[in-house]
């Protein structure tokens, strides 16, 4: 597990055939179009970024120029611009965001400081009409790589992470799990997970259910193993384990209710291109063919036509790390994965919003030597 919290990374991308046309840069590609758009404000990695619901797109957080910050800034698919908001009031990267019901959005958790070893149990909500974050509830425990879901009831969980971290990666991880409510704005304990994890996927699938797969152990180790929340007995059971041990992977909702596990890191500490695919209903696992590049930290979105966008991450082998610009699409009805054009931009630590348009957002990020203020737009 590599933690993004400096700037020392090496890297390499593959060469792509590009077009630049007036202040736009186009990758042409076999399904889709990549399109630069205006810059943001503040160049970071590892932030949150949040749909709201009047379809523009908030982003808080993260680490840049080396440092933890709390700069917002709100992207409108309209304008095409990017405008600052309100500071968090606490700085944090790595943490999670959920859009409640309300139209608020909650930020949670992450690492202050550089991330080397001071986490956050905070909570904080955006209000988009005010443009401003105030305080809410803070976590029992303060984590980073966890999971946060929203619930079919309103409420959030949260669960397992990281409980400290070093160059290395984690030396700590935790199983326990708490929920918010926003009627109250306090978190109340549930059930632990049966394993202890951090830089895992936490999916809620359409039964109510939540699926945590994946992960480290406490001994940084990737692992297999997998298992459901249910909301209504606040317990976790084991479920099936995933034929790959993988960590930094990505977990996306399909429409038939199955889930899709990506890439990640394996117990050689190296990117896999192994994909999964897991069954509620029978709770087994299954293969779904291979990524054309073995990647983690990279991005996954679920599109309106149902396939899959991969994007970005690294490349980690044995003696290298690559910062990616490539990506692929799984197609839903054929079942394959087929490289797509590339991005304008190698980015790792960014992140990708399905807009109400069907394009995607993908933005800032790091090349491995610097944090991006960049961003781009997908276009199937």
């Amino acid at each position: 597990m590599k933690l993004l919290v400096n700037n020392s990374r090496k890297f390499t991308i593959a060469a792509a055939a590009i077009v630049v046309l007036g202040v736009h840069t186009f990758a042409f590609a076999a399904s889709g179009t990549w399109t630069a758009i205006a810059d943001l404000h503040n160049a970071r990695e590892s932030h949150t970024a949040t749909l709201l619901s009047n379809g523009n797109v908030v982003v808080a957080g993260g680490q840049g120029s080396g440092n933890v910050t709390a700069n917002t800034e709100v992207y409108s698919p309209t304008t095409g611009a990017w405008t600052t908001s309100g500071n968090l009031n606490t700085a944090r990267a790595s943490a999670n965001a959920v859009l409640l019901p309300s139209g608020s959005v909650m930020v949670a958790g992450g690492c202050v400081s550089s991330c080397l070893g001071g986490n956050t149990n905070t909570a904080e909500l955006y209000n988009s009409v005010n443009r401003s974050w105030s305080d809410t509830g803070s976590m029992a425990t303060a984590r980073v790589y966890f999971g946060m879901v929203l619930l079919a009831s309103g409420k959030v969980l949260a669960v397992g992470g990281c409980t400290g971290q070093n160059s290395n990666g984690c030396t700590g991880v935790t199983a326990k799990a708490e929920i918010y409510d926003p009627s109250t704005g306090k978190w109340a304990a549930t059930g632990s997970m049966k394993t202890a994890r951090g830089a895992f996927t936490a999916t809620l699938l359409q039964s109510g259910k939540v699926l945590v797969a994946g992960g480290i152990n406490g001994a940084g180790n990737p692992i297999k193993s997998a298992e459901l929340y249910d909301p209504s007995t606040g317990a976790f059971t084991y479920t099936a384990s995933m034929s790959t041990a993988r960590d930094e992977h990505t977990a996306t909702l399909l429409a038939s209710g199955h889930v899709m596990v990506t890439g990640g890191e394996n117990t050689s500490s190296v990117s896999t291109t192994t994909c999964e695919i897991y069954n509620p209903s029978t709770k087994t696992w299954s293969s779904a063919g291979n990524l054309s590049t073995a990647r983690q930290e990279h991005t996954a979105v679920l599109l309106a036509n149902g396939n899959i966008l991969v994007s970005g991450g690294n490349k980690q082998t044995a003696s290298t790390t690559t910062v990616l610009s490539s990506a692929e699409l799984y197609n839903s009805t054929t079942r394959a994965w087929s490289k797509i054009g590339s991005m304008t931009t190698a980015r790792v630590g960014h992140s990708s919003t399905l807009l109400h348009s069907g394009k995607v957002l993908n933005a800032a990020g790091s090349d491995a030597n610097n944090e991006l203020n960049s961003a781009e737009t997908y276009q199937p």
